[in-house]
C-alpha cells in the first residue's frame, strides 16, 4: 500500500508566519503532528510519503504514485484542501480526511 499524506497550506494571513519564518531558518510553523501519528499507527510494511503543501507542491507523480491519500486540516486549510482533493479526484485516488 502507498500512502501520501498530505497536509493542506495555510493561507497567506499574521498566523502563518510566513515573512517570519526565512529569519528563523524555517519553512514552516506547524508540523503535520496528526497526519504523522496516525502513519505511525499504521502497518510498517506500507510506504509512506509526506506532502506538506505549506513548502512544497502536489506534484502528478505523487498522485499516480499514492493507493491512498489520507489528509489532515483545520477549518482555516479549508480552501486549499478542497483543490488538494480535487486533484485526487481526477486522478481517481482514495482519499481518507479527518482533521
Amino acid at each position: 500500500m502507498n500512502l501520501l499524506l498530505l497536509y493542506p497550506r495555510f493561507p497567506e494571513t499574521f498566523w502563518s508566519f510566513r515573512y517570519a519564518l526565512p529569519f528563523l531558518g524555517k519553512r514552516s510553523a506547524y508540523p503535520p503532528l496528526g497526519l504523522l501519528t496516525v502513519s505511525a499507527l499504521l502497518p510498517a510494511h506500507w510506504k509512506r510519503r509526506l506532502v506538506d503543501l505549506n513548502i512544497e507542491q502536489l506534484n502528478d507523480a505523487d498522485l499516480k504514485w499514492a493507493d491512498v491519500v489520507f489528509a489532515s486540516a483545520m477549518l482555516v486549510q479549508a480552501p486549499s484542501l478542497a483543490t488538494a482533493l480535487a486533484r485526487c479526484r481526477m486522478a481517481g485516488v482514495r482519499t481518507v480526511i479527518g482533521g
